[in-house]
């Protein structure tokens, strides 16, 4: 059974019916207002839960596309999706009868562009999101972002730390199945390295490197190991240890950061809307057993007097 869109308040079938009525008062008024526009969001959220997922897919990458680069058209939703054009059509038709604010036609252009009543129906803006993808693009990992299409971009090198595919593969085995590896590893206590036995449950990136997750079948502690100084990685039974042993990895602890009091108040301004900071700190969630990592790149792990306030910007001021 179809649902039918309640009338605004200024519809004139609504005020003909009123007639000679007297006008209701302000307060009146509002919460009838404030009850039409519940009535109009519950609408529009019951019919947007109601599409089919193919069909929610496209009318979201739609308004990306408007938000993102104020244009849209059927070209884009058929290069996109491999649509015909009659479904590309079918599309923004359906778009703007649920949000008919938020589409204008640009006749020179011959494309959609945002309406000044723009607001998102499907889209959640996620900016982290959209800068993580043009990062992957900027390193060749992915190809040019479909929605927002080519930009110049740039990324700051570091070093490249080679894995071996086949000792990656079979870390990765060993994980999903639970079992045990043995492998060749090397560190600054053995730079020529021994054969280790562990059972790796988890990947874990420092911002700079990779490492496996591992416990030591050898002592039973739980480590890191390197991906690039593992080599010659051979399968092995089930693991000993459930990976819930593994308190550090499954534990959290949050770090407060702070702007460095070194800093003059402007400077410290400057670096709480960089960390999105509320009432001059910023928390940082971070398994326990990545904590060491964070704090190293971010100097936290350093005396921060030792460092000039402009090298050295935000400073722990605590755990929890």
């Amino acid at each position: 059974m179809s649902t039918k869109r309640p009338k605004s308040s200024d519809d004139p079938t609504r005020a003909r019916k009123r007639g000679g009525q007297a006008a209701p008062d302000a307060a009146t008024t509002g919460r009838k207002l404030d009850k039409e526009i519940s009535s109009d969001a519950a609408l529009e959220t019951s019919e947007t839960t109601r599409l089919p997922w193919a069909t929610m897919s496209r009318l979201t990458f739609l308004e990306e596309s408007i938000f993102w680069t104020d244009s849209v058209n059927r070209r884009d939703l058929i290069a996109r999706f491999g649509i015909s054009e009659q479904q590309a059509s079918g599309d923004l038709t359906r778009y703007q009868e649920i949000a008919p604010d938020n589409l204008v036609y640009d006749k020179s252009d011959k494309t959609y562009r945002a309406g000044a009543r723009f607001a998102p129906r499907f889209l959640h803006p996620d900016t982290d999101e959209v800068l993580s993808r043009l990062r992957l693009t900027a390193e060749g990992v992915a190809e040019d972002n479909p929605l927002i299409g080519f930009l110049s971009l740039g990324i700051a090198p570091a070093p490249a730390r080679p894995v071996e595919s086949e000792t990656l593969r079979v870390i990765i085995r060993a994980i999903r199945e639970a079992r045990q590896l043995s492998a060749h590893y090397v560190s600054f206590s053995q730079t020529d390295g021994r054969m280790r036995r562990i059972e790796p449950h988890a990947l874990g990136y420092d911002g700079f490197r990779w490492h496996a997750r591992a416990r030591d079948a050898e002592d039973g502690a739980f480590k890191d190991y390197v991906l690039g100084r593992l080599s010659s990685a051979t399968l092995h039974g089930p693991a000993e240890a459930p990976s819930d042993n593994d308190r550090d990895w499954h534990g959290w602890v949050t770090l407060v950061i702070a702007p460095n009091p070194g800093l003059s108040p402007a400077q410290k301004k400057v670096i709480e809307r960089d960390y999105g900071m509320r009432g001059g700190t910023a928390d940082l969630k971070v398994r326990k057993a990545l904590a060491y990592y964070t704090k190293h790149r971010l100097g936290l792990d350093l005396d921060p007097k030792a460092r000039r306030p402009e090298d050295q910007h935000v400073i722990s001021i605590g755990e929890r």
